[in-house]
């Protein structure tokens, strides 16, 4: 086996160097300061996203926590619990799909400009990046769909929040028709969704049970989608560390 080249070591000077070959000192100064501008946007709107995940997190320990303090409190407030996290994983979904603009952008830069730099012995194909680049900047679109958002968040933390809500909407109801040292029944059990005989007990199972089953959907609808590259994700899942 032949003996490999140690790695070379590139200087700030060789990295400045490349980079001028492939655009103008003007130009380049331009670029860095579009790229720090959209590194700045990306993270302010992580930063909103963020928040409203940790609104949901807050919301729902608050619903829990107000529906078990007191035994005779009714049951209703959880399916609200649920209306409210259905309400800020829209307000997610918009603004992760807001992030994704400007985080793609970012990764545009990083890949077209940085790894040639670090990476200046190599010829890499650049393709179309500046064209498309361009074209966003002069119509700035949105890198994928309001479900396909709904989706990714989803996934990551909202589905679990539902189970939650429902799991003790559930428990709740039990605990609030169970007569005093005894149990209920399937058919008491049933009965007992009937919020205080307001409406048939199918209604609000059905409305709670639709409302699982379309988010269950969305996660089976938007799985290929939620496969595409753009999420970090490890490469070799076996590795623990990152390679130096």
């Amino acid at each position: 086996m032949e003996p490999t080249d140690p790695p070379r070591k590139v200087t700030g000077e060789a990295l400045e160097n490349a980079l001028t070959e492939r655009f103008p000192a003007s130009n380049l100064s331009v670029l860095a300061h579009f790229y720090r501008g959209e590194l700045s946007r990306s993270i302010a709107w992580r930063q909103k996203m963020d928040m409203t995940t940790h609104w949901a997190v807050i919301a729902t320990t608050a619903i829990i926590s107000l529906a078990f303090s007191n035994p005779a409190s009714s049951p209703l407030i959880l399916p609200f619990g649920t209306a409210l996290l259905i309400l800020l994983l829209t307000v997610e979904a918009r603004r992760y799909r807001f992030f994704d603009v400007w985080r793609t952008r970012v990764r545009m830069l990083e890949v077209h400009l940085l790894v040639p730099a670090l990476y200046n012995d190599k010829r890499l194909i650049e393709g179309d990046w500046r064209e498309v680049l361009c074209n966003d900047l002069l119509a700035p679109t949105y890198k994928m769909s309001h479900w396909e958002a709904v989706g990714r968040r989803l996934s990551r933390t909202y589905i679990w929040l539902f189970a939650i809500v429902l799991g003790a909407w559930l428990v709740k109801v039990y605990l609030v028709n169970r007569p005093p040292g005894g149990s209920l029944d399937w058919n008491g059990y049933y009965q007992s969704f009937s919020l205080d005989g307001l409406l048939p007990p199918w209604i609000p199972l059905l409305l709670m049970g639709a409302v699982h089953l379309s988010m269950i959907g969305i996660l089976a609808g938007t799985k290929s989608d939620r496969e595409v590259t753009g999420e970090t994700r490890r490469k070799d899942p076996t590795r623990r560390k990152w390679p130096i």
